[in-house]
């Protein structure tokens, strides 16, 4: 008797999250109370009723809303859930995302800065391709936004473009390297020489670690990484064309401005 009811009790909490996943919240709710008018201690089925109620609340706030307030209110709520790693949590996270794309698509919006897009919700759905797309078109309009080349670098690398996605990874953490920072982009090399350097240093040092090229990316921070990497794309520039000239003093400034640094980049040339 008890096995059956447990059974039971297994079953119908599992068809309570399989229903909350589909955002089905009207038949979530009833397994779940079913579970609860019997056993009222289940942990399982109340903490499913409470996301239930939790998302149903939500929801009935979103419809009230119009165009970037209700793509605000929601990508606020759904960042601050906290998602399981169990299938039902991934089916879960996906179908808001999706949702929250509908939204975005009704208000008629593409981008709200700093950190959503369209392209973001693609990459996340694993559109990889459309993620790049939408993320191209949108960077022709916001050129300067770092974290959406941080996107585009794991949309490319996730397809396989591993040697674009790196200078698309470079281009980024120039242009933001704090919120570069707090960002798990997919390159796992490039992330621990982010934990290892820093962001900010993340682009000179992923060059001497061989992860990332060096890139033609207008800089407007006056920071001390930004003049670091100038002076090391011109030492490296005129290396390469045999310019002594203009070699010996990028390489005498860089000594001058960053002597450690230098001194591992003589490694790196004495190494290649």
């Amino acid at each position: 008797m008890q096995l059956n009811l447990f059974q039971w009790d297994r079953l119908e909490t599992g068809n309570g999250y399989a229903c909350l996943a589909r955002l089905a919240f009207a038949q979530a709710r009833d397994h779940f109370a079913r579970v609860l008018a019997a056993l009222p201690e289940h942990q399982g089925a109340a903490s499913g009723l409470q996301t239930v109620s939790h998302w149903e609340q939500v929801f009935r706030a979103l419809a009230g809303m119009e165009g970037e307030a209700a793509v605000a209110f929601f990508w606020q709520r759904l960042r601050a859930f906290s998602f399981g790693d169990s299938a039902v949590d991934r089916e879960l996270r996906a179908n808001l995302l999706r949702r929250l794309r509908e939204v975005m698509a009704q208000g008629a919006v593409d981008y709200l800065p700093p950190d959503l897009c369209r392209g973001y919700l693609s990459l996340q759905l694993g559109d990889y391709l459309t993620a790049e797309n939408q993320l191209r078109g949108l960077l022709e309009s916001v050129p300067a936004e770092g974290l959406l080349y941080g996107y585009l670098g794991d949309a490319l690398w996730l397809q396989g473009r591993r040697e674009i996605a790196n200078g698309v990874y470079a281009a980024a953490l120039l242009l933001d390297p704090e919120r570069m920072a707090a960002y798990p982009l997919r390159n796992q090399r490039l992330a621990a020489v982010i934990a290892e350097r820093g962001a900010a240093m993340a682009p000179v040092y992923g060059f001497f670690q061989g992860v990332l090229p060096l890139v033609e990316q207008e800089i407007a921070s006056a920071t001390k990484a930004a003049r670091i990497y100038g002076l090391l794309r011109r030492a490296e520039w005129g290396r390469h064309r045999r310019d002594h000239t203009v070699t010996t003093a990028a390489r005498r400034d860089l000594q001058a401005f960053a002597p450690e640094v230098f001194a591992d980049y003589l490694q790196f040339v004495q190494a290649g």
